[in-house]
C-alpha cells in the first residue's frame, strides 16, 4: 500500500476494511491521539485495553471515562504479560506459584487476543489492529518506521499517527477536549508494569488497588522493600 502522510494510510486502511478498526487502548496519550485520528476516517472503531489486573479501580474509572466520550464500548482482555508473569512465578510464594500452575494459563501474545477478539464479534480476520506508536517517540521507533512502513502485514497492525509530531498531538487531544489518564499526574504515562517505579506511587495514591494486586501477586512488597520502604 503506498501513502504520502498518515491522513491518506488511514483513508486507505478505512476503505481496505470497510470503516472498521481495533485499537490497542492504553489510555496513554498517543493512544488517544490514534482514536482522534481514527474518528475522522472509520465508521466503527473497537478499542481494547489489555490490563495487567482486571479490576483496579482508577483504570476502572478512566475506561468509563474514555468509554463516555467516545460512546463506544472498550474492551478489557489480559495483558500478554499478566499470565507470563504469574506463571513464571513473579512475587508469588511457593505454595501460590503450585496453585497457578495447576491451572495451566496459557502463555499467548497481544496479536492472539486480537484474533480472538475479531472472531467473539463476528469480524473479518483480516482487519488490523491500530496502534498509536509515532515515528517522534524515538529515534529507535522513527528508524524501524522508515525502513519497515507503518503498516505490518505479519502482525495485522498498522499505525494511524507514525508521522505526528508532539505539538500536533497535544494540538488535537485538546481541541478534542479529552483529558489524560490520571495516570500522567502520578507516573507521567500511562500505567503498565510491576516494578518498583509503577507500584511504589501505586501504593502511595490508590492503596486499595495496591492490596487488589497482592491479591494476584502476594509478595510485590519485596520490589518496594529492595529500594529501603
Amino acid at each position: 500500500m503506498v501513502y504520502k502522510n498518515s491522513d491518506e494510510l488511514c483513508e486507505k486502511m478505512a476503505e481496505k476494511q470497510n470503516g472498521v478498526t481495533l485499537l490497542r487502548f492504553s489510555t496513554g496519550k498517543d493512544a488517544i491521539a490514534a482514536y482522534i485520528q481514527l474518528k475522522k476516517f472509520f465508521d466503527r472503531i473497537i478499542p481494547i485495553y489489555h490490563y495487567l489486573h482486571p479490576d483496579l479501580d482508577f483504570v476502572n474509572k478512566s475506561l468509563e471515562y474514555y468509554e463516555s466520550v467516545f460512546d463506544t464500548k472498550i474492551y478489557r482482555v489480559p495483558n500478554q504479560m499478566l499470565y507470563k508473569h504469574l506463571n513464571s512465578g513473579l512475587f508469588q510464594d511457593l505454595n501460590s506459584w503450585k496453585t497457578i500452575l495447576k491451572f495451566g494459563l496459557p502463555n499467548f501474545d497481544n496479536d492472539d487476543v486480537n484474533a480472538m477478539i475479531k472472531d467473539d464479534l463476528d469480524l473479518d480476520e483480516n482487519i488490523y489492529t491500530a496502534l498509536g506508536t509515532r515515528a517522534a517517540d524515538s529515534k529507535m521507533r522513527g528508524f524501524v518506521i522508515k525502513k519497515h512502513g507503518a503498516i505490518n502485514n505479519n502482525r495485522k497492525t498498522w499505525l494511524p499517527v507514525y508521522d505526528w509530531k508532539i505539538d500536533k498531538l497535544v494540538s488535537e487531544i485538546q481541541e478534542a477536549g479529552i483529558k489524560l489518564p490520571i495516570d500522567y499526574k502520578i507516573w507521567g504515562k500511562s500505567f503498565d508494569g510491576l516494578d518498583y517505579r509503577f507500584i511504589k506511587p501505586l501504593k502511595d495514591n490508590f492503596p486499595k488497588d495496591y492490596e487488589k494486586l497482592k491479591q494476584l501477586f502476594p509478595l510485590i512488597d519485596v520490589e518496594i522493600k529492595r529500594y529501603g520502604y
